[in-house]
């Protein structure tokens, strides 16, 4: 469910950023006269607050890009703040904790913002204190409310297909420039779908969160021993929420439970994030070729897991 919101709380919203964000320097290159960026001590505070942090984690934990967050894990591996080693239940991952440099590192900055903090509050009386962290946990708690989100995954139900063709060619139109060529591609997908469709061993999914629309994924026979993935999708705004590895293991769960043996897709170079998903579900790429497709000069590849 959304709200009206009027421009006087928007501008008031913006005017709160503003002030908020100059007063604690955080447009500053380096925060806090740390030497580290923003960016850079949140992952910091991550890493030092959770023991078994994973870099996928780390990233969705942050809202943050998964490419950006690595090469900010690389830059603070190679100042020697922050080791990697294998998690042992998963060889794919590595589980990221601070070294003894990184941990007095962190210490050191710890205090210096618990100085500063105090500086700042110091500047107010003792009332209005008290009520600008009254102020800051109300907004607190109506964000972690905001976050709380509830999402489902459900098999595909009557009118999804018009919409979920519709998501797909606006969000890929926006993102990578694919024209009316890719949309006649998604309808022919979904139409061929809904026309073979044999429910014994296909299925489609659809993600919701709050009962908003969040994502897609389709499971299609291929053969006798194969399931190809089709049509995955997750809304920009639900991306930070594991979206895509739900659906991913839902369509996975669904083969597997089929006595499938093998799991093939299709995908191309453009989209990084789909790839990365699937490369961390084990997929793996088969075979690779240039070609002009969509209105864009991609590379194409075929992807294929085989199912335990």
């Amino acid at each position: 469910m959304t709200f009206g919101v009027t421009l006087k709380a928007i501008n008031n919203v913006r005017e709160f950023n503003r002030v908020y964000t100059r007063e604690m320097g955080i447009l500053n290159e380096r925060f806090l006269d740390s030497g580290f960026t923003l960016p850079e001590l949140r992952v910091l505070f991550e890493v030092a607050s959770n023991r078994s942090l994973m870099t996928s984690q780390l990233a969705q934990s942050l809202c943050m890009d998964q490419g950006y967050v690595s090469r900010i894990v690389t830059t603070l591996k190679k100042e020697g703040l922050v080791t990697s080693q294998q998690n042992p239940t998963d060889k794919r991952q590595k589980i990221l904790t601070l070294t003894s440099l990184g941990e007095s590192t962190y210490a050191e900055l710890e205090a210096s913002v618990q100085v500063d903090i105090r500086n700042q509050l110091e500047e107010f009386t003792p009332e209005d204190q008290q009520q600008m962290i009254e102020a800051m946990n109300t907004i607190t708690r109506l964000i972690k409310k905001s976050d709380n989100k509830n999402s489902l995954i459900r098999p595909i139900r009557l009118g999804d297909s018009g919409h979920i063709i519709k998501r797909h060619v606006d969000l890929y139109a926006r993102e990578y420039g694919w024209g009316q060529s890719f949309e006649l591609a998604v309808m022919e997908v979904l139409t061929s779908f809904l026309k073979n469709f044999d429910p014994q061993y296909e299925q489609g999914w659809v993600a919701e969160v709050d009962g908003e629309f969040a994502g897609c994924i389709f499971a299609v026979k291929e053969n006798d021993s194969t399931a190809r993935l089709r049509a995955l999708l997750v809304e920009p705004k639900f991306r930070c929420l594991g979206i895509g590895t739900q659906l991913i293991e839902q369509c996975l769960d669904f083969c597997r439970s089929k006595q499938y043996d093998t799991v093939v897709l299709w995908t191309c170079d453009a989209l990084t994030q789909a790839r990365k998903l699937y490369s961390k579900h084990g997929f793996i790429r088969t075979r690779q070729w240039s070609e002009k497709e969509f209105g864009s000069s991609l590379v194409s590849e075929d992807w294929a897991l085989d199912l335990p």
